[in-house]
């Protein structure tokens, strides 16, 4: 398996750990990983991961200049934030206070895939934003627009 997809609800307990769907360890663990990578999305209220090896291909790209690019800085946002969580013996992380509060998470948190990345949702949120994906779906091809 070398993408993230599907749709998994699990519990966070009270000191934040969080159990990474197996699916997702799997796609992690082919690529000789022992930890997943999440940064705070930058621009919804979720949390977006991968393996870090997908960090490490983001900063292969920015370039090394007294400039930065808009790029270029989209990822050094991301890197500021960025943390490696190693899974447990159980396949779980731990994940910080900051980002519990950013996704707004609470007891639960999704996890959904996004091919070469997820993204951990408090579930009532993403119920909300499939709905209205599903609405410009539908929307733009009863259209017929491309």
């Amino acid at each position: 398996m070398t993408a993230f997809f599907g749709t998994f609800t699990n519990k966070i307990d009270s000191k934040g750990r969080l159990s990474v769907p197996a699916p997702f360890r799997a796609v992690i663990q082919a690529r000789g990983r022992t930890s997943v990578a999440i940064h705070p999305s930058l621009f919804e209220a979720c949390l977006e991961g991968a393996g870090y090896d997908r960090f490490e291909k983001l900063l292969g790209d920015v370039t090394d200049g007294f400039v930065p690019t808009a790029r270029d800085e989209a990822a050094e946002l991301i890197m500021e934030d960025l943390r490696d969580l190693p899974f447990d013996g159980e396949g779980r992380i731990v994940l910080p206070g900051e980002f519990i509060a950013k996704a707004a998470l609470k007891d639960q948190a999704s996890f959904v895939g996004r091919g070469w990345k997820f993204q951990i949702w408090e579930p009532s949120a993403l119920a909300a934003l499939r709905q209205e994906k599903l609405r410009r779906v539908a929307a733009t091809l009863k259209s017929g627009a491309p």
